[in-house]
Order: C-alpha cells, then structure tokens, then sequence
C-alpha cells in the first residue's frame, strides 16, 4: 500500500545507508531470481592463484598456470625485477603427466639430499699491502638441486690471517654483474647449468673460477648432456710459497709430541725410595721420602714419609710436581735464566744422588714397575738393595719400670696413677660379670701347718669368684672349739705368690697347697659344680652354669607357655631337629640345655617320665601341650615318682637305657 511520496523518500534512505559505498553498486534492491543476477565490476577479488596441488598422494609445484585460472597473473611486473616464474626453483619445472598411470615422485623428494660441489679459486687484489699483489683464495661450492640454494666455504689455510670458513650461507644467489654487484635486469637466479669446469661463476661480483668437481657431479650433469672438462690445478699464491721457503731455512726444533706421550705414559710413574742425610747439620738426621717421576711430561714431584711420633707436621710434600733442573745452583744463582736441562728417567738409577735444589738425596730402591721400565727400556736387569744401608742402627728403648702398690686401693689403681697424669677407674670386664654374676667355685681347705693344737681341725672354705676372679675365705663355727667362726677373709683380689699374678681358678687344686694372705692351705675337696667346671678347664657353655630344679623348669617352661601361646608350635618344631613330628628325649633335653638349664640325661627321667608318659623314647605334639598345660600338677607327681623309685615298683625302662630311637621306630606325629 502506498502511503505517499514521503514514505518512498524514507525508504530509499535506509537502504542507502546499508550500502558500502555510496558510488558502488548494490544488488540488495534486485530479488535473487532467474535471470536477475548480476555481477559488480567494481568489486575486488580476494581469492589467491593455486600454486601447489596432489597427485597420485603425492604434493607437487605447479609449474604453470592451469587453464581456468584468473586473467592477469601471467603479467609480468614492473621494470627491473624478477619474473614470478622465474622465482620457482628449477627443480619445480617438473611437467605432471596428468595421464600417466607410473608412480609419480615430486621433485623436492627425488632431489632431496641431492648436492652438485665443485671447487673454485678467486684471485683477489691486495693493494694495501706491498709484499703481495695479490691473493689466491680457495672455495668449496655446494649447489642443492632441491631448491637451487648455493652454500660457498672457503678452505683454511694456515696462517693466511683471514677469518675462514664459512664464506656464504645457504640460499638462492641472482645473477649478477661481475666487479659491481649489481643484480642484472631480468636474469634470475644462478642455476645447475650456470656451473662448468673452466668457467668463473660471479657471486656477488666475485667472479671465481671452477676447476674440478667431484663424481656425482660429474655424472649427473654427463646426464643433462653438458660435458665436463678436466680439472685444472689452482695456480700458487706467490706470497705463500716466499714465506715456505724462508720457513724451510730455519732450522726445526726437536719435535716433541705432547698429546702423543700423554697417550703412551698416562698414570705411568716411577716411583724411588730416597733418603736425605742431614746429620751434618746441628739436630740434623736422615729422613726418608719417596721421589716419583711422571713419565707423561718429565716432571718430578718429592713426597714426605711420617713416621709415628716423629714430631714433624703432615706437609704431604717436600717439593711439588715440576721439571727438575740438573744444575739447580746455577739456575738460583743467575736469575731470569732458565736450566739448559732437566732430569729425565735416563738420570736416575739406584745407588745415586739427586740433587734437588741443595738437597742431596740417595736413592736406595724402586718399585717392581719402575724396575720392569728400566729393563724394557734401557736393559737394566741388576738393581742394588741398599735398604739395610740407609738404616739407622736400632737404640734399646728403656723398659717400665712398676713401683711397688701405693697400698690405696688394688693394684690397678696404683697403675693408673702411673699411666695417666689424673688416675681414672680401671675398666671391668662388663660381660664377665653379668655371664657369671653370683657363680662361686667352693673348696674344702686347711692348714698346711697348723701353729698351734687348735688350728689342726679348723677347717675353711675358700671361695673363687668367677665374676671378678677374687678370693674369700669363710670358717664355718665349730661347737667347743674355742674359735669364733665366720668370715675369715674379706673378698679380695690376691696375688699368687708362686707366678707372682693373680688367683685363676686352675691355681686350686685339689691335694695340692695355695698360699692366700700369707696363710698356706691344702685343698682336701670340693663341690660338684667345682669339679666339673675344672674338669673341662672353663670351657663350659653358659646354660652349665644355671643349676635349676625340675620344678623350676616346669614353673619357667609353663610362664613361657603362658606369656606365648602361639609360639608354642614353632617351639616344638624348633626342637624337632630331625623334622620328623616327634622329638626324642636326647632333643628335648638338648633344647632345655639351649635354655640354659644345667641337667643332663641322667638327671631328668622323672622329667621324661611326666612328658611321656608310656616311656616309649619319644614325645609327640600332643603330650607336649598336655604336660605344659598341666605342670601345677608336677610337684606332686615328682614325690610319687621318687617314692616309687625308691621303693622298685617303676615299670619301663631306666634312665641308663634311655637312647634315642631309631627314625623309623617313631610313630607318626599326633
């Protein structure tokens, strides 16, 4: 509906204001129908040229423009510069045939690691300098096919004063004009083909010429059907040849290869036992050192030898490693002067002196390496032993002598006041004590000569203590005797008059007299724990030592069942030595000696009796719980038990016949 020319007036405004532009045409207005597209002249295209494409999965550089392709890319651009085709490598010149059924491979993939090197000179103009004219300058040339980019590297000669190697960085080098420099109008880039044998190639107006390349180069180009000519030879450089010849007239040093000798003789030393005599001097001696000569680089080095309590501080060397001058004297006296010559291993040899900066040292013997150098190297096969003649003659040192006891105290009290300046305590055997702690070896004694009537039926116990290997002496009363019994002499260390050391207890024996505190005694006899402790000299295990009763061993075996229960299986199979499910009574009583329990075989068969019950030489499993579980019963079991052995009425076998039964007579375990 119209509503006027007003409304057609508003309407045309706000579509002008959508618009982009005000002289641009819009086809806003024009409905998207059949035959009403158009087309703006005056718009600008944004999309850009395809330049690389796939085929057969492979991605490959156009090498033109396809048909279809925009007006006006082939154009070329303004005067001077390069034409866009040209910037393609050359490898990518590469026609696709598009109907070709073959394998097809890119070109950046066949040429890939793919390089042409020649070898080229540059004569160069010196004119800053009047001894050379000029210089020849060589080169090394690395074309790569995959992308036309050329490296140049100049090859190092010595001493030319120029910063080598390196001489261009990779990338694609234009065509340019020799001398200037100057990029040619419209001449592209140097390519495989702009290369040959004999020809210079301009590199940013250096122009150098190309005299030899290697086989692969040859080869490949042989292929493109470019021939190559023979190497030619790169002419000298004057100035190098008239500074090798005024090198030739100075005569060489001795060549000494360093990195060589390091090579053949590293960690390789020769090591010699020397001694500098200094007695002539006021408190002078002679004292040893140890000389070691490094083979690598000649060098010495002197090592001090400390002796205990030579009274000298730990300098480690005497001398520290350096050439050693044969003319030391000389070389302190004339200051700024260097030795004409140092030791070498060809100057040492033992039985002679080394003079090492006034010192005199005496070598008197090497090691076995030293000794095999010499002989592979020099022949020497006979080396002196001149060790007793360094020595110095060996001086009594005076012996200890120990003043009589102070009377304060024991005998090691006196000696600590000898060997310390403040007396400390004696040390005691820490694990004597508590391994023997309250064990006493008990004797029967009396006078030997008696000094009066009275004293001929005294009698007294002397007793050893094995804790601290003291002696007491005890006189039991003795009714009407007239003498007042008891203690007869206080626990004491006592010392053995006859080998002048302290009491052991293999000093009492039995018929035989000891002299204690003056007084002589006759041993007449002696407890049964005594005799068996002498019998075997000491040498008894712990548990021998721990007299215990069978009712102590059933109160401590059943306290041990009550304070472990569940460690009463492991127990058992602990004692089962043989691993058989039953233990015999030799193992029952061998594992009661391992908990240190004093009985033997003989003494426990009311034990054995109480474990197994039917005395058939085994105990099970069973039977082991049951006489543990039941041991407040034992006291009154061992009363009818001894009553009954008494008496003669025990069936079974005796504990004279007890033997371990045979594996096979075991029962299973129960």
């Amino acid at each position: 509906r119209c509503e006027g020319p007003n409304f057609l007036r508003q309407r045309y405004e706000r579509v002008r204001l959508l618009l982009p532009s005000e002289g641009r045409m819009s086809n806003l207005l024009i409905p998207k129908l059949p035959g009403y597209a158009t087309e703006d002249p005056t718009a600008r295209r944004t999309t850009h040229t395809k330049t690389l494409g796939f085929f057969q999965g492979q991605r490959y550089v156009r090498p033109s423009f396809e048909e279809g392709d925009m007006d006006g890319m082939n154009t070329q651009k303004s005067a001077g510069s390069i034409n866009q085709q040209d910037t393609w490598p050359a490898a990518a010149h590469m026609k696709i045939p598009m109907d070709s059924t073959d394998d097809f491979t890119p070109s950046y993939v066949a040429l890939d690691g793919k390089v042409l090197r020649f070898d080229a000179y540059l004569k160069e103009d010196v004119p800053e300098s009047p001894e050379e004219g000029f210089r020849i300058r060589k080169f090394t040339l690395y074309y790569f096919l995959v992308d036309d980019s050329i490296r140049v590297s100049e090859q190092r000669q010595e001493n030319s004063g120029l910063a080598q190697g390196t001489f261009l960085k990779r990338h694609r080098v234009p065509k340019t004009q020799a001398g200037s420099g100057a990029v040619a109008s419209g001449s592209g880039f140097v390519s495989w083909d702009d290369f040959c044998v004999g020809q210079e190639v301009v590199i940013y107006g250096r122009p150098m010429l190309i005299v030899d390349c290697d086989a692969f180069t040859r080869e490949f180009l042989t292929a493109k059907g470019v021939q190559m000519p023979d190497a030619l030879s790169i002419p000298n450089d004057p100035y190098f040849m008239r500074r090798k010849a005024a090198e030739e007239k100075i005569p060489l040093k001795v060549f000494d290869d360093r990195r060589q000798r390091f090579l053949q003789y590293n960690r390789k030393v020769l090591r010699f036992y020397v001694q500098w005599d200094d007695r002539e001097r006021l408190y002078g001696e002679r004292r040893p050192f140890v000389l070691h000569f490094y083979l690598e680089d000649d060098t010495v080095e002197v090592c001090e030898v400390h002796l205990p309590n030579d009274g000298r501080d730990q300098f480690p060397k005497l001398l520290r490693r350096q050439k050693l001058p044969l003319d030391s004297r000389s070389g302190l006296q004339d200051i700024g002067s260097a030795p004409t010559r140092h030791y070498t291993d060809a100057d040492f040899h033992v039985g002679d002196k080394v003079n090492v900066f006034g010192r005199v040292f005496l070598i008197y013997d090497c090691d076995d390496f030293t000794k095999h150098h010499y002989a592979t190297k020099y022949g020497i096969q006979h080396f002196p032993n001149l060790t007793d003649r360094i020595k110095t003659p060996m001086v009594d040192i005076p012996q200890r002598e120990v003043p009589p006891p102070t009377g304060f105290g024991s005998d090691e009290d006196s000696l600590g006041s000898i060997y310390n300046l403040v007396p400390k305590q004696p040390k005691r055997d820490e694990a004597k004590l508590m391994e023997f702690a309250g064990k006493t070896l008990r004797f029967l004694a009396r006078f030997e000569s008696p000094r009066a009537k009275e004293d001929v039926d005294r009698k007294f116990i002397v007793a050893f203590w094995l804790a601290d290997d003291t002696v007491s002496v005890f006189e039991p009363p003795l009714s009407n005797s007239g003498i007042i019994g008891g203690k007869f002499l206080e626990r004491c260390e006592q010392i053995n008059v006859q080998t002048g050391e302290r009491f052991t207890f293999l000093d009492f024996v039995v018929g035989e007299t000891v002299i204690v505190n003056s007084f002589e005694f006759r041993i007449i006899d002696c407890d049964k724990f005594t005799q068996t402790y002498i019998d075997s000299k000491g040498q008894v295990i712990r548990s021998q030592l721990y007299s215990t009763s069978l009712v102590d061993i059933m109160k401590n075996l059943q306290k041990r069942y009550e304070e472990a229960k569940e460690q009463l299986r492991s127990a058992f199979h602990v004692m089962d030595q043989d691993h058989s499910g039953n233990i015999t009574h030799a193992e029952f009583i061998m594992s009661l000696n391992q908990l240190h329990f004093d009985i033997v075989l003989e003494e426990a068969e009311a034990l054995l009796w109480w474990f197994d019950p039917d005395f058939k030489g085994y105990i099970s499993y069973a039977e082991f719980c049951d006489a543990i579980v039941r041991s407040d019963k034992f006291p009154q079991f061992l009363l009818n038990w001894e009553r009954k052995k008494r008496a003669g009425t025990l069936s079974g076998r005796s504990s004279s016949t007890l033997v371990s039964p045979a594996p096979d007579a075991k029962s299973p375990a129960a």
